[in-house]
């Protein structure tokens, strides 16, 4: 004998109670079944308006009423069941509209009325749908469990075990196939019909599994099993395959809404395995709670979530050392029925905390107050604190007791994503480790935690691209190319969530964007607005969030606080921030360790090349940079390059700016200042305080040539100074010399400037728009390390971001 307890989404229509028949004939013939049914779906719920409504003389209850009774009977007459059977749900209804017409009468309700209403779903389904059975052709019987589960009155309503299993030894004894229990209902001492409460068909199945020494009971619902966390709320959750009754009892009391704790009790005292089952994919194995689950499991088992708490605080002087204080602030709660669903106390003593629903604040607030109002009047305790929108957050896992470092892990990766904790509290067992949450970061920490602990699940990383030129377009090409290896080598997947420019911005609704974001961008965007994309990025609140500057923008930079103070790191190409007053440049970097996330921008200097990491990392290991000279202009390099093999100067500028080799203004390569900032960044991460005031400077071209607003001027001047130029070309033929702007920085000074240099020179064979950077370092003193290769282009700087994204998301 087996027992299934089918939900009332299971049994919500017609054609669902059809799926159930089918799943019932699948072993009609080898045992007899004992099923147990909910209301249809919603209908509880709909009683319980019904009779609120009622007390209320808000005559509204009829229609609801009314549209029950029509679903009823829609019901009976698509699954075509005897006349007898629809006269007895008439009869029923005919019952409801009398109790509920009393209830209208009187404005109150009784504990006897409420009961008989709501328990009535459960007497209608069991009804037509064991007709239903009848019909189809199996030897089927309705059983009604009032007359069999007996409850006994306390405080609450409680099961009378010993009369319950008593009478159930005879249902053994009956002639059927499949036996049909109404769930939820049973009844007092003195036959009243009484109610088993939250999850109570649940608790009708367990009941009878344990009664009838059942083999296995079946919970069958809408999900295929007890996922690792919510799948609304993340959407990597997968099922559970096997869990303990323990890990299955914590996570339902946390909000796993697939069983609840008291109904697992009767199955477990008598070692009878669940198995969860999806009434919609009846061939999905489900999941299987055993005493004795395989060893083979992650060591967290799941994740669940419980919203509408409040963290109510009773701190106080008076408290320390004072014996009494926990016992009567859980005394004037109980007295008021509130429930406390964490509890935290500080080793001093100074305060406690308890999580509590968030309906019951006032009346606990008001409670407390009551009993605690000679020490509150001394001053000796404070008046009770209360936060609001918090949720509870449970980790549960019957093997973290037996590994270290899981509260390590589970902490660390909290506050990588600027989550913040506000209580927590863990069993000595270690089963569970439960904290508090803001309601808002809910979603953001289940998230974070789901991917640090189920390897079968992959890091999403999410993107924001202000400015999509050249650059970014080739970054989106590199992410849309290696989105399949990221997910299947790397275990990450990058989602662009949204990209602006300077005129339009666009957000996507999911994570598919990466094929026509051009498209989207053009024609379903909105104008641009830099603080509303930030705005709207920080409110979004998603893990590993990552804002992407491919701009040359001042006013980009500007926000750079303002994103890292959301938890969100930061990769640029632009060069300004980390350039800017040495001052700004540490808050920038102040501001990201603070927060935990990171700043990155090694496409600053160099494009792809690995210039400041390397950098980052000879500083690390111990090392000092004491002398840099660079070329790191590709624009420039390849323009002097075109130059000396024939090209007019003007010519050698419009190929650079042609092949977006050069900045969108062009003048701010040949004016020297973009390999400036590069000069301060690159002294700067070496450990120097340098300012753009301590660096000399000349500009590669006459300042004439730089009073332009436009290309257009800019090349119509250099045309005009063609002469000045052609006369670099006679001064290199006679030295054997070529030209090279180059950043220097040694003891202290630093310059760029357009240098000469002799064949000899390692910056003299410097092809194409090659970048090459010589440190001198306390190790690298004698022969220094030269770091060399393309330095400009969209490509190659594109893959210097490129590798800053996989570089945070390996972090």
């Amino acid at each position: 004998m087996k027992v299934l307890k089918f939900g009332g989404s299971s049994v919500s229509n017609a054609g669902n109670c059809k799926r159930v028949q089918e799943i019932i004939k699948r072993d009609y013939a080898n045992c007899k079944q004992v099923v147990v049914v909910s209301a249809f779906g919603g209908v509880t719920d709909e009683l319980e308006r019904c009779i609120n409504l009622a007390s209320q003389r808000n005559k509204e209850y009829e229609i609801a009423l009314l549209k029950l009774r029509e679903r009823h009977d829609q019901v009976t007459n698509e699954l075509n069941v005897p006349d007898e059977i629809k006269t007895k749900v008439s009869k029923k209804f005919d019952e409801l509209e009398e109790l509920l017409q009393g209830v209208y009468l009187l404005e109150e309700i009784s504990e006897k009325i409420k009961n008989a209403v709501m328990g009535t779903g459960e007497v209608l389904s069991s009804l037509i749908f064991s007709a239903y059975l009848i019909e189809s052709g199996m030897k089927a019987k309705c059983f009604d469990s009032r007359k069999y589960i007996k409850t006994q009155n306390g405080k609450g309503v409680f099961l009378n075990s010993k009369e319950t299993n008593e009478n159930l030894k005879s249902i053994k004894e009956e002639d059927f196939q499949v036996a049909v229990f109404p769930g939820f209902i049973a009844s007092g001492k003195k036959g009243e019909l009484t109610l088993l409460g939250r999850g109570g068909s649940d608790y009708t199945a367990s009941i009878l599994a344990a009664a009838l020494n059942a083999k296995q009971l079946e919970i069958w619902t809408d999900v295929s099993g007890m996922y690792t966390a919510d799948p609304r709320l993340v959407s990597q959750a997968i099922p559970i395959e096997q869990m303990s009754f323990q890990e299955a009892m914590e996570l339902s009391h946390f909000g796993a809404k697939v069983m609840y704790p008291p109904s697992l009790t009767p199955v477990l005292q008598n070692k009878i395995n669940v198995r969860i089952k999806n009434t919609f994919a009846p061939d999905d194995n489900g999941t299987l709670i055993t005493t004795n689950p395989k060893s083979e499991r992650s060591i967290v088992r799941g994740l669940s979530s419980v919203n509408h708490v409040n963290l109510f605080t009773l701190s106080g002087s008076g408290m320390v050392g004072i014996s009494g204080f926990a016992a009567r602030l859980f005394a004037c709660l109980a007295n008021q029925k509130i429930n406390v669903s964490l509890i935290t106390q500080s080793s001093s003593e100074h305060s406690m905390s308890v999580g509590i629903h968030e309906d019951d604040k006032d009346l606990a607030i008001e409670a407390v107050r009551s009993e605690f109002e000679m020490e509150i009047g001394m001053n000796l305790v404070n008046e009770p604190l209360v936060e609001e929108n918090l949720s509870i957050i449970a980790v549960v896992g019957e093997d973290m007791g037996y590994t270290p470092g899981i509260a390590g892990k589970l902490f660390g990766i909290l506050g990588k994503n600027g989550l913040n904790i506000r209580a927590t509290a863990q069993g000595g067992n270690e089963l569970n480790i439960t904290f508090m949450v803001r309601t808002t970061d809910v979603k953001k920490a289940l998230n974070v935690i789901h991917e640090k602990f189920f390897i079968s699940t992959h890091k999403k990383i999410n993107l924001y691209i202000a400015g999509v030129g050249n650059v970014g377009k080739k970054l989106l090409e590199f992410i849309d190319h290696q989105y399949n290896y990221l997910i299947e080598e790397k275990g990450l997947q990058l989602v662009v969530r949204a990209v602006t420019n300077s005129r339009k911005m666009y957000f996507a609704d999911d994570e598919n964007m990466l094929q026509d974001w051009q498209q989207k961008l053009e024609h379903e965007s909105e104008t641009a607005n830099l603080q509303e994309f930030v705005k709207r990025m920080d409110q979004a609140n998603l893990r590993n969030s990552v804002f992407i500057d491919i701009t040359a923008s001042e006013q980009v930079s500007k926000v750079y606080q303002q994103v890292l103070n959301s938890t969100v790191s930061i990769v640029a190409c632009n060069k300004i921030a980390a350039s800017s007053d040495f001052e700004n440049y540490l808050r920038i970097k102040a501001a990201a360790r603070k927060h935990n996330v990171e700043f990155m921008f090694e496409s600053n200097v160099g494009a792809g090349l690995p210039v400041i990491s390397t950098i980052n990392s000879l500083i690390n290991t111990g090392d000092q940079v004491v002398g840099i000279q660079a070329v790191v202009s590709g624009s420039l390099n390849f323009i002097m390059n075109e130059f000396n093999n024939g090209k007019s100067f003007v010519e050698a500028v419009k190929m650079a700016m042609e092949q977006g080799f050069t900045e969108p203004d062009p003048k701010i390569d040949l004016s020297g200042m973009d390999v400036l900032r590069k000069l301060l960044i690159l002294s700067r991460e070496a450990g120097y305080a340098l300012e753009e005031k301590d660096v000399e400077h000349e500009p590669m071209i006459p300042l004439s040539c730089l009073n332009g607003e436009t290309a257009e001027d800019l090349i119509r001047d250099l045309e005009e100074n063609n002469d000045y130029f052609e006369a670099w070309r006679t001064v290199m033929a006679e030295k054997n010399i070529r030209y090279r702007y180059i950043a220097s920085f040694k003891d202290g000074k630093a310059n760029v400037s357009l240098q000469e240099v002799k064949p000899d020179h390692p910056f003299y064979d410097v092809h194409g728009k090659d970048n090459v950077i010589s440190l001198n370092t306390k190790w690298y003193k004698d022969q220094p390390m030269i770091i060399k290769g393309a330095g400009a282009g969209a490509e190659v700087t594109a893959s210097g971001i490129f590798g800053d994204i996989i570089s945070i998301t390996s972090n």
